[in-house]
């Protein structure tokens, strides 16, 4: 049997669901490291997740890894996820002003 990937996807939504996403980590071999990177980065939005990028709200949740877009995702291991969550947000923060 192949072994599953997991990721984690950090998402910027409106509130009529349209939106897109900031950060895709992974992949990740086991569900339980994926969640545990998602709940942090959770942790870090609480109480901002509205007003990290004003008009969205900003969650992270896991998702299975899609090697078809693996060059979107970011390699999760060694990595401070929290910077890496600050960086697409800043990203994402100058493409709805543009864009």
């Amino acid at each position: 049997m192949k072994p599953a990937h997991y990721g984690v996807h950090v998402e910027a939504r409106r509130g009529d669901g349209t939106g897109h996403t900031l950060l895709r980590l992974g992949p990740y071999t086991q569900t339980w490291l994926a969640d545990r990177d998602a709940d942090r980065l959770n942790t870090e939005l609480e109480g901002r997740a509205a007003t990290v990028i004003p008009g969205f709200t900003v969650t992270a949740h896991g998702a299975p890894c899609d090697f078809n877009d693996h060059e979107r995702y970011v390699d999760p291991y060694e990595t401070d996820v929290v910077a890496l969550l600050a960086a697409a947000v800043e990203d994402g923060e100058r493409g709805t002003r543009t864009g």
